[in-house]
């Protein structure tokens, strides 16, 4: 049995022989093996060779991107991989919320793959709602379905959303133990997620914990990012999910029903065309936007991290996505 490792061990590509569960293999392992480029250089995931590096004015100068705030950006042709545009997407930063587009991700492929009802009661431990930051506003010992969970996660951007799933399908995994600390009651799920990271090959990518509070142990990148976007766009639950504007969820709460409605913080979503991911934000990570473009045959996948301000990072993301429509009309 592999068991977790320590929440300050990195998960080795070793885990990937002994996993918990079977981790489905994602096409083949050329598929997997998106394009990335930079500024027309290219180079396989994993390969030591770098892209070229350029400066915000240089790639405004010779190759007309827009200037932006962001200290790190991507531009990715969502149907083929093909990276258009970056700066400083490989460098290792902490990234706020869009962790949770990991946890949506790993907790619709264990659904899938052990057959687990979506609609199945979870149970709202006191711990898992013992968080700061952005909340879907659960209750110790509220019960509420995992379908309901995934929309508290993603659109209003629960933390006590990602502990309570993280909690629960951590026991589908392994058999729970409820007398130790809620990370490590939740290790197992963490650990899945760093698998799935190692199986994409975001080899710049680590996770801590499901909800993306800041910690020095986690960390990802804007390049890595859009790889983890590239699949989510093939999964049509995750992409009904992430592109709902708001989302009504029942919660038993002292033998009570009780509505509760949540709306999406991604205000790209007001836009026409614009159709997912998430928002993101902490002080140490800066405001953060993942954004999917899609009309006609174009396809834009734009990772965003650490903005000026919140307001500043959707004028951000629509200098790059209407620079890369151009872009792409033109070729």
């Amino acid at each position: 049995m592999f068991k977790p490792p320590l929440p300050n061990q990195r998960l080795s590509s070793k885990a990937l022989d002994q996993p918990m569960i079977h981790v489905r293999s994602i096409g083949s392992s050329q598929s997997n093996r998106l394009n990335r480029t930079s500024s027309g250089s290219r180079h396989r995931p994993g390969s030591s060779q770098r892209s070229l590096s350029f400066s915000k004015t240089d790639l405004h100068s010779k190759y007309g991107v827009p200037l932006v705030t962001a200290q790190n950006f991507i531009v990715m042709n969502g149907n083929d991989g093909i990276n258009l545009a970056s700066f400083n997407s490989k460098k290792r930063v902490q990234v706020a919320s869009l962790t949770k587009l990991m946890t949506c991700y790993v907790a619709i492929q264990l659904i899938r793959d052990l057959k687990i009802n979506i609609y199945q009661i979870m149970y709202v431990s006191y711990d898992a709602v013992q968080i700061s930051g952005t909340s879907a506003f659960l209750r110790p010992y509220d019960r509420i379905t995992l379908y309901d969970l995934l929309h508290g996660l993603m659109l209003p951007s629960g933390n006590d959303a990602a502990n309570v799933i993280a909690e629960n399908l951590s026991s589908f995994i392994k058999d729970p133990v409820s007398n130790i600390a809620l990370q490590y009651r939740i290790q197992p799920f963490i650990s899945l997620m760093n698998q799935y990271a190692l199986l994409l090959e975001m080899n710049d990518t680590q996770f801590y914990n499901p909800h993306g509070l800041s910690n020095d142990q986690s960390f990802s990148c804007a390049e890595d990012l859009a790889i983890l976007c590239k699949q989510i766009i093939n999964d049509p639950l995750l992409m009904d999910i992430v592109n709902k504007k708001e989302h009504q969820a029942t919660i038993q709460r002292n033998n009570k029903l009780i509505k509760l409605t949540w709306e999406n913080t991604n205000k790209m979503l007001e836009f026409e065309g614009y159709c997912g991911f998430k928002t993101g934000f902490t002080n140490k990570a800066g405001p953060c936007l993942a954004t999917l473009f899609k009309k006609d045959t174009i396809c834009i996948i734009i990772i965003i991290l650490n903005c000026l301000s919140k307001e500043v990072r959707w004028d951000d993301t629509i200098k790059l996505s209407n620079w890369a429509q151009r872009k792409l009309s033109i070729n």
